[in-house]
């Protein structure tokens, strides 16, 4: 960091940690356990590969992680939306276009993570680094997605568990 940014307060973000931009706590939670633990488990995977990045390893190391972290998306994209028809969620279809969207943005990261090889060298924190991508796509995830989209569900989930439970 230059001593100009450091005076204005600028920081590259390729400096920090994801824990320092977003806290995983309570505030993310739908109150739904199921739900609640596949989002923590995509948390810290989008966590960890932006951290292995930051780290310096290779293209070859982070490739197959980006490839769990679709395979536990779209699961958790899939139970989400069934339990949301379950209970029949009036906002399920933007709900399920968002989610489309987004499994797209994370085709992209993954088809660019294929043309990449371990010779394919770009400095951590380029633009042009695979890091990148992936912090933007975990940043809307968590803080766009699960924060606006996810959380609006809320008391619906509530509704039907007081419900069910006999307390509404």
């Amino acid at each position: 960091m230059s001593t100009r940014d450091a005076l204005s307060g600028r920081v590259q973000l390729q400096h920090l940690a994801i824990g320092s931009l977003i806290q995983w706590g309570d505030h993310l939670s739908v109150d739904h356990p199921g739900i609640d633990a596949q989002h923590r488990a995509i948390f810290d995977l989008g966590a960890g590969i932006y951290d292995h990045w930051r780290e310096g390893r290779g293209i070859d190391e982070l490739r197959p992680t980006v490839d769990r972290l679709a395979g536990l998306i779209e699961a958790h994209f899939a139970y989400e939306e069934r339990l949301l028809a379950e209970v029949g969620y009036a906002d399920l279809a933007r709900h399920r276009a968002e989610h489309h969207s987004l499994l797209d943005d994370l085709a992209a990261i993954r088809e660019r993570f294929a043309r990449l090889t371990g010779n394919d060298v770009s400095p951590a924190g380029s633009l042009l680094a695979p890091g990148w991508p992936v912090m933007r796509f975990f940043l809307e995830f968590s803080v766009g997605h699960v924060t606006s989209s996810d959380l609006a569900y809320r008391p619906t989930l509530a509704e039907i568990r007081d419900y069910v439970q006999g307390t509404a």
